[in-house]
């Protein structure tokens, strides 16, 4: 499995925000996690590369394994797990700097060795064709990313995880700030990455998970109340919470 977790609970200070979480993604596939707003999809995406732990009121049990490795153990480096698992969030968070300089930024923060000139051309071209975003921006590299369109701003996000050679990319309502043209573009992005990373995307569309997911997790208050194939748990939900949820009863 890309990435199990085995009884994870989670706290922000008095109030349980996880409740025994077992679940288990599998390698290469897209797995989308559905549930109304406050039900825990977020902070599990969170807990999987460990951004909750800068809250010093945060606390945690049980495991998380990425690729059959503990990242909650004593000892483990947060750097090698972020490398390993990347994020995009909700909204486009490109830098104020050039795109050239987004793509190559995360190499510059954790890489001992700087790439050279020609090096960091070939790193930026391959991960913005990987994007589908070069052939827009191939011509103005030196253009400061966040004069770019959402929908752009958003794939170089992605972009800029690659050099990083991530294994699980972690996104979180990807598309909520995009008009349904960019998000159907990013939903395309999403699928032409799937079986080269393991994705699991947080989203509150119900059109988009169907569309753009081999697997679907529906949490509620915490909790995971169903795991199964995306066209499995639209069609045929073998539990009545779900089936409300999907069909617009609940939340």
């Amino acid at each position: 499995m890309a990435v199990e977790t085995k009884g994870l609970s989670l706290w922000y200070g008095s109030f349980q925000a996880l409740f025994d979480v077992d679940i288990s993604i599998r390698e290469g596939k897209v797995t989308s996690m559905i549930g109304p707003s406050g039900c825990g999809k977020s902070t599990f995406l969170r807990t999987v590369n460990r951004i909750n732990e800068r809250h010093s009121y945060v606390r945690t049990e049980g495991s998380v394994k990425v690729f059959g490795e503990d990242v909650m153990a004593e000892g483990v480096e947060l750097v090698q797990v972020r490398k390993q698992v990347g994020m995009v969030f909700q909204r486009p968070n490109a830098l104020p700097i050039s795109i050239r300089d987004n793509v190559l930024f995360g190499l510059g923060l954790h890489s001992k060795k700087k790439p050279s000139k020609s090096e960091g051309d070939d790193i930026v071209e391959k991960s913005l064709k990987r994007v589908l975003l070069w052939d827009n921006v191939k011509d103005k590299l030196g253009t400061v990313a966040t004069s770019l369109s959402l929908e752009e701003q958003q794939k170089l996000c992605i972009a800029r995880l690659l050099p990083m050679k991530p294994r699980v990319l972690l996104m979180d309502e990807p598309c909520s700030a995009l008009d349904p043209k960019a998000t159907a573009a990013v939903e395309d992005l999403i699928w032409e990455l799937r079986g080269e990373y393991t994705i699991l995307i947080v989203t509150h569309n119900m059109a988009q998970a169907r569309r753009a997911s081999d697997e679907c997790i529906f949490m509620l208050l915490g909790k995971v109340i169903e795991h199964t194939e995306t066209g499995e748990m639209f069609l045929t939900p073998q539990n009545q919470a779900t089936a409300d949820y999907i069909e617009g009863r609940y939340g």
